[in-house]
């Protein structure tokens, strides 16, 4: 699946169409994970939100770190985020492979 880079918005929470992920772009940077919380299972792009380069899943209050998908809050989860596999192309980011 393909999303253009300019529908990446700057610190928000884009889900990629046709996939389970979601990138977010900060800076030059683009990451890109499986749109669920390992915690509870709740999916970032409803119930979930950007405080600087941390990923925050609004339903328990799991905190991740956003550039290693490290988990913040040990105490809830010491499972990281599930980055997918993608590749830039031109002005397109393609995901290669999106965890399930």
């Amino acid at each position: 699946m393909r999303i253009k880079i300019s529908e990446i918005k700057e610190g928000f929470i884009t889900p990629i169409p046709g996939t389970d992920c979601f990138a977010v772009k900060t800076g030059s940077k683009i990451y890109v994970y499986r749109d669920q919380c390992p915690h509870a299972f709740c999916q970032f792009t409803t119930a979930g939100q950007l405080e600087g380069d941390v990923l925050v899943c609004t339903c328990h209050w799991a905190k991740f770190d956003l550039k290693t998908g490290t988990s913040l809050v040990p105490e809830l989860t010491t499972e990281p985020l599930t980055p997918a596999k993608y590749r830039i192309e031109g002005d397109e980011l393609m995901v290669e492979d999106c965890p399930t």
